[in-house]
């Protein structure tokens, strides 16, 4: 199936509706005047079922919609944004911790934007004081990690929204897998 037609021309082609598509799009929609295309090879998230929730057992689906669809592979996790440069990956061997640290709040703000709740977990500088003493006297350092925690439904919500407000700047085409790109 083509997309995209002898006369159409998009300076921008995102390819996967994951967090990285979704928030280069929204980039994109924000900052820049570019005509932008986004592919997803899964279908949007309300139209997401697994049939494993209810059986409790993978059906080995040809399209996964766990992993594949509008919000990507974690679109359906508990929902956890962990708000610190110093656990989830690597990052930082690629972006310099302050540099770091304004982006996850950027980040953040945006989730926030879209719904997020406001509410933040392991913000309790006393507590954390109290356990970090604690560690330190087993030989363990306790690392401060703020949480921001939308749950299941609302991280589906918040993806919805970001979806939304993307319609109308940023052309998204669902269940289209791409298998090549033609450039001239």
């Amino acid at each position: 199936m083509a997309i995209a037609g002898p006369g159409d021309r998009y300076d921008v082609i995102i390819v996967g509706g994951g967090p990285a598509g979704i928030f280069s799009a929204l980039e994109l929609a924000h900052h820049s005047s570019a005509s932008v295309l986004l592919l997803e090879k899964g279908v949007d998230i309300s139209e997401r079922h697994c049939p494993a929730r209810t059986t409790g057992t993978c059906a080995h689906c040809s399209r996964c919609d766990i992993t594949t669809g509008w919000g990507g592979a974690g679109a359906f996790s508990d929902g956890k944004l962990t708000l610190t440069p110093e656990v989830g990956g690597w990052l930082s061997d690629y972006v310099e911790a302050p540099a770091l640290q304004v982006l996850i709040a950027d980040v953040d703000s945006i989730y926030r934007h879209f719904g997020a709740p406001e509410r933040l977990y392991g913000d309790d500088l006393e507590a954390l004081e109290r356990w970090s003493h604690r560690a330190a006297q087993q030989g363990l350092r306790l690392v401060r990690s703020p949480v921001r925690h939308m749950g299941t439904e609302r991280a589906a919500d918040v993806l919805s929204a970001m979806r939304a407000e993307l319609e109308e700047r940023v052309r998204i085409v669902t269940d289209t897998a791409v298998a090549q790109i033609l450039t001239e």
